[in-house]
């Protein structure tokens, strides 16, 4: 009797174990939304994760942007921004945003290796470039050129504004000038822009 009351634990417990396994909402890379990483001096332009499973949005979802080491090196980052991880938890909608203070444009084809990775959970959803208004230094050279210096200041001025414009004005696609991660430079990039560039955002690295 007792060895029957055992293995009738046994079988209940295991049951519990796969009812919640099968239950389990696991974050899906291929459902998810995860566009390439946007900051801004200032953090004032939102990186949106949207992390979904087979059951639909995943909430309460640990996200982590982990960055690459030689990228990490590359961010113009400001004083008090957390880095090379940066995490949050997403809400009831699986959605997750992020206000990123930092500068400079990290494209993984121009570095020829990886940026940053995107966690949901643990799992592995994306792997994505930084963007950011403040693009390049004050002699217009981007992070991945030769002779990149910031002088210890993440600052959005006229030679981002100079590099920017050209994409935007002839459409022609910079992954630079990509802010909302849609494989086109246009219009709804110019607004994203605008602000930053007005505005002169600047922080101290």
């Amino acid at each position: 009797m007792r060895r029957t009351r055992e293995v009738l634990a046994l079988a209940t417990a295991l049951g519990v174990l796969s009812a919640g396994l099968c239950f389990a909402n696991i974050p899906d890379p291929s459902l998810s939304d995860v566009p390439n990483v946007v900051g801004s001096p200032q953090g004032t332009l939102p990186y949106t994760v949207t992390v979904v499973g087979s059951q639909g949005p995943v909430d309460t979802a640990l996200v982590e942007i982990v960055f690459d080491a030689a990228a990490d090196a590359l961010v113009c980052w400001c004083t008090g921004q957390a880095h090379p991880v940066i995490s949050g938890v997403t809400n009831a909608a699986g959605q997750v945003t992020f206000f990123i203070e930092a500068g400079g444009c990290v494209d993984p084809a121009r570095l020829g290796s990886t940026v940053a990775e995107v966690y949901a959970n643990g799992i592995l959803l994306n792997s994505v470039g930084l963007t950011s208004p403040d693009a390049v230094d004050g002699t217009g050279n981007l992070p991945t050129d030769g002779g990149y210096a910031t002088g210890g200041v993440c600052t959005v001025g006229l030679s981002d504004a100079t590099f920017h414009t050209g994409p935007i004005s002839s459409g022609t696609y910079e992954f630079c000038s990509d802010m909302d991660s849609d494989l086109g430079v246009a219009l709804a990039d110019a607004v994203l822009l605008t602000t930053p560039i007005s505005s002169g955002e600047t922080c101290s690295e």
